[in-house]
């Protein structure tokens, strides 16, 4: 059977079976990262990344128009703009499907309304699939749509969960989650994770990498369950306060709680590599290299031959330079990657460096 037929064969059977689950599939629900003792929710995961693409982008920028709350310490859990792919819901956040959601700001989608429209305005938006999950009713956090990338601890305290929210269960709850005591009757929590780096016990400073996001447990996609709840257990609280009118219909939150009233990121010296390799004047066949980063960083250099052969160069280095003596004929590139005190990583490369060949009679 021919390469074209089996590649045929592969589709038809792809597309029988997402079929199959858009008839047949309940109504999603982006995950259920609930604190212990809540039940937990049906739903259905889908093969593409449906919660990356979809609502208003948290940029760090924005204000939200409120003051800080006198117990404000939380900056983002990420670096760079994100969709929010799921809010709090002040109606109720407590997953029961009441048929509404109501925003920090008083407004308030119904399932009434809606379609394939990531607007809050437009009500229950919902997937290519047609299957709700963005803004829905009673939901205890929000949702950032990070694919496979660092999640940053949104503030310093000790890591009181680095595991599966059910042990032995991958595809339970929130999956992989970390949970952080901040020392203040609060535990901030990052459920969803594909990889963890960090372990029970440890304590952690703002912006610290705590791992990567994923879709581990009941997920639609890959993204980031960001939430925050009292360590007695008395429920969630929205980081972003309540800013609606009249009084917030949730009676146990705490009001704005970013530093400075706005989410912001954290005010940490991200890596930011250069990458500089010259022949020396006096002797082309002499590189000069040098690599460089903002901050303190830790440099593993790589050599890189022009038959795309990498090997280890320097490492365990800081901000440094060296020497390297190429061959004539031969060209070079020169590769550094940097990883901050904080899990922090980023890389950069030189431009080839080509060594002359020799003249006839030379020698090197």
């Amino acid at each position: 059977m021919s390469n074209l037929v089996l590649k045929a064969m592969r589709v038809v059977v792809l597309l029988l079976t997402l079929g199959s689950l858009i008839l047949s599939a309940l109504p999603a629900q982006a995950h259920s990262a609930l604190p212990p003792g809540h039940q937990a929710l049906k739903y259905t995961r889908w093969s593409y990344p449906s919660q990356v693409a979809y609502g208003p982008i948290e940029d760090g920028t924005g204000s939200l128009g409120e003051a800080a709350a006198p117990g404000a310490f939380l900056t983002l859990p990420f670096m760079g703009a994100h969709y929010v792919t799921s809010l709090f819901d002040h109606c109720g956040p407590n997953y029961n499907v009441s048929g509404r959601i109501c925003r920090y700001d008083g407004a308030v989608a119904s399932a009434r309304v809606g379609g394939p429209d990531p607007g809050f305005s437009a009500g229950y938006a919902q997937t290519p699939g047609g299957h709700d999950y963005l803004y829905y009713s009673g939901h205890d956090g929000y949702d950032y749509g990070l694919y496979y990338e660092p999640v940053a601890a949104a503030a310093g305290g000790r890591v009181i969960l680095a595991n599966w929210l059910v042990p032995g269960c991958h595809t339970c709850l929130s999956g992989l989650t970390v949970e952080i005591d901040h020392g203040n009757g609060l535990m901030s929590f990052y459920g969803h994770m594909s990889h963890i780096s960090v372990s029970k016990g440890q304590f952690v400073a703002r912006g610290q990498v705590l791992g990567i996001s994923g879709m581990t447990g009941t997920a639609t996609g890959p993204h980031l369950h960001f939430g925050l709840y009292y360590m007695n257990g008395n429920g969630p609280v929205d980081p972003y306060g309540w800013s609606g009118p009249g009084a917030d219909p949730y009676a146990r939150d705490l009001g704005d709680l970013w530093l400075g009233g706005s989410p912001r990121y954290a005010g940490i010296t991200m890596p930011a590599v250069t990458v500089n390799a010259t022949s020396s004047p006096d002797d082309p066949a002499t590189i000069n290299v040098s690599w460089w980063s903002p901050g303190t960083m830790r440099f593993t250099v790589y050599l890189v031959t022009q038959d795309g052969v990498r090997k280890v160069w320097r490492s365990n280095q800081v901000s440094a330079s060296a020497t390297f003596r190429g061959k004539p004929g031969q060209a070079y590139w020169f590769w550094a990657t940097a990883t901050s005190a904080l899990g922090w990583t980023g890389g950069g490369g030189s431009v080839p460096v080509q060594v002359p060949h020799l003249n006839h009679g030379e020698t090197t």
